[in-house]
């Protein structure tokens, strides 16, 4: 990236698990290097993060992961999801951020960010929200985040975003709009129009989610934000990979489903029964290996660089993040999606669309050894998927960051 640069003071500001806000830490480091001021607002779980990479840090609301553990099983219906944002997570928003974004030139939001709008207005700045999907977009070629059905006709998909778009208003305009009285702004009634009339950055591989002919004008796609790789696997892992086949990747990243450790034990038996050997990531769940009973064919891991172990299992089964979901297939690795919520059961029908792997499984079906066991061994022996995720790999290229940067400074 090249030209004079005016640096100018960001404000980044996502809300929601470490898949939304670990792409924009990447947007912030590149940022920085682009000599910008920028300060970081995120749940408070991620202070130590973000502040390790030598940003200065906000607290926007309480720590997202002991909330997510604290609700369970409950994050998965949509009306509880509702009920969450309504009364806690937007209030928490309004109440923080305008401190954070006082002198700001520009606001970033991503994820569940619902003030971004309406402090940067009071401030008569620009803002910009980051998508990781073109599912928060209205389109007849897919229906809203909440739908768990992903092969519908066009004509229910428009029907359904209708119904989403009165729904979002019924339940946001009201915390929405008290928020910004007290900024001095009018109230809003089409909370959809408030949180699209921005420009708006769908950070994704194109490979991955092919481009929608009917996307707004004001969205810009740009590939996914990705940190820099760095880092190295411990030597547990080293010696787990060494001591025999590669083994299948199992991680749930920020799900907390109270029923995951028996996920995580019927995992472990089919993968015995199919002669798969396992890495298992717990994530949030916080299940440690003394909790589950697995076999010498598992590993429990904690976090572990993504560019060092992928290339090196057969495949990944996991929740179906946006992040996890292109990190699988930059790696050209096959995949099977157990999606619990929201953009998740999007991610699975692109990857079932795409070939990479079995149909999606979600978690609640997740119940018999015998049938895991057929799914681990169809995962690791169709040659198809691995023939096609290798295929979608190779059309995974670009620099995200940099581009995203190159919109975010023409405001």
């Amino acid at each position: 990236m090249t030209g004079t640069i005016v640096p100018r003071k960001i404000v980044l500001a996502p809300i929601g698990s470490r898949g939304d806000v670990q792409p924009m830490l990447a947007l912030a480091l590149g940022l920085r290097a682009r000599g910008h001021d920028v300060r970081f607002g995120a749940p408070a779980n991620f202070e130590p993060w973000i502040r390790a990479h030598g940003l200065p840090f906000t607290a926007l609301g309480p720590d997202m992961e002991a909330d997510l553990r604290r609700h369970g099983d409950r994050v998965q219906s949509a009306r509880h999801q509702m009920r969450i944002l309504r009364r806690e997570i937007v209030p928490q928003q309004f109440a923080a951020l305008p401190d954070l974004c006082a002198g700001a030139d520009l606001i970033v939001g991503a994820g569940l960010q619902a003030a971004g709008p309406s402090v940067a207005e009071a401030l008569g700045v620009p803002y910009a929200f980051v998508a990781y999907a073109p599912v928060v977009l209205t389109s007849a070629h897919h229906p809203p985040p909440m739908v768990r059905f992903q092969r519908l006709p066009r004509a229910v998909n428009r029907a359904c975003w209708h119904g989403f778009d009165a729904l979002l208003s019924l339940v946001l305009a009201g915390p929405i709009s008290h928020g910004r009285r007290v900024l001095g702004l009018p109230s809003v009634r089409n909370v959809a129009a408030y949180l699209t009339a921005s420009p708006i950055i769908v950070a994704a591989e194109t490979a991955l989610t092919g481009v929608a002919p009917d996307l707004p004008p004001e969205a810009h796609l740009v590939p996914a934000l990705r940190l820099p790789d760095e880092g190295d696997l411990p030597d547990e892992v080293r010696t787990f990979l060494a001591a025999g086949a590669p083994p299948v990747l199992l991680g749930f990243g920020s799900m907390v489903t109270h029923r995951m450790r028996a996920v995580i034990e019927l995992f472990a038996r089919a993968a015995e029964r199919a002669h798969v050997r396992l890495l298992i990531q717990p994530g949030w769940t916080g299940v440690s290996a003394r909790e589950v009973n697995t076999g010498p064919h598992c590993l429990l891991i904690g976090a572990v660089p993504h560019h060092a172990l992928l290339p090196q299992v057969r495949a990944v089964v996991h929740h179906g993040g946006a992040g996890t979901t292109t990190s699988v297939a930059r790696a050209g690795r096959p995949q099977l999606i157990v999606p619990h919520l929201l953009d998740q059961f999007y991610w699975a029908g692109r990857v079932r669309a795409l070939g990479l792997g079995p149909p999606p499984l979600p978690v609640w079906r997740v119940r018999r050894v015998r049938g895991l066991a057929h799914t681990l061994h169809r995962l690791v022996s169709t040659t198809a998927y691995e023939a096609h995720a290798a295929a979608v790999a190779r059309g995974i290229t670009g620099d995200g960051v940099e581009a995203a940067i190159r919109v975010l400074e023409r405001l």
